[in-house]
This record gives C-alpha cells, sequence and structure tokens, in this order.
C-alpha cells in the first residue's frame, strides 16, 4: 500500500510543479502545495465528472484530465480510486511527456 511518503516523491519528476492528492470527499491527503485546500474540491470535481465520463465512453476510463489555467500552469487529474491526484505542471512542461512519467511513477507504487 502506497503512503504519502511514497507520493512526496512526485515532485522529484520533472515538469512536476506542485502536487495534491486528495481523498474524494475533499480531504487533503498529501500536497507540497500552500493553496492545496483551495484546490482540493476543484481537483475532486474534475475528478468525478471524468470518472463519470466511463459510461458514456463504454466502460473504458480516460487516463487523465488537463484543466487548462491562463498561467500556464494547467492541472493534470488522476483518478486513483477512492482518491484524486492533482499535478500543476511547470508552465514550460509538455503535458503528455510529464503525464507519461507520473503514470511510471504511478506504476511504481503498490
Amino acid at each position: 500500500m502506497a503512503t504519502t511518503k511514497d507520493f512526496s516523491r512526485l515532485s522529484d519528476i520533472e515538469g512536476v510543479a506542485n502536487y495534491i492528492l486528495v481523498r474524494n470527499d475533499g480531504y487533503v491527503v498529501s500536497e507540497n502545495y500552500e493553496e492545496a485546500v483551495s484546490l482540493s474540491s476543484s481537483i475532486v470535481t474534475t475528478g468525478k465528472l471524468c470518472d463519470s465520463l466511463t459510461d458514456d465512453l463504454s466502460g473504458r476510463r480516460y487516463i487523465y484530465c488537463c484543466v487548462e489555467r491562463k498561467s500556464g500552469d494547467n492541472i493534470l487529474v488522476f483518478s486513483l480510486g477512492r482518491y484524486y491526484l492533482g499535478i500543476i505542471k511547470h508552465p514550460t512542461a509538455e503535458p503528455q511527456t510529464l503525464a507519461d512519467s507520473v503514470i511510471a511513477f504511478l506504476r511504481t507504487l503498490s
């Protein structure tokens, strides 16, 4: 089982500016972002909306959802069962490359 300490290693991934791990009720479990609480409901809402698309996609799940922000530091949201992971990308990071790196990291967790 992955621990919050495991998730703290997300900040080592190139392109990750910040991360926020949120339980599906909005409780922030792990983060390295001062404004994590203010973004937690947005991460949960985005994650739940993307989870609901499963029915429309014939049961196929999305990999991540990207919330684009004017500042360029977009948020990638990953569904992890009862949790949602929000990755605030560095403005110069390429989203797909970053997503691939995060997915590879998540696969190392057990």
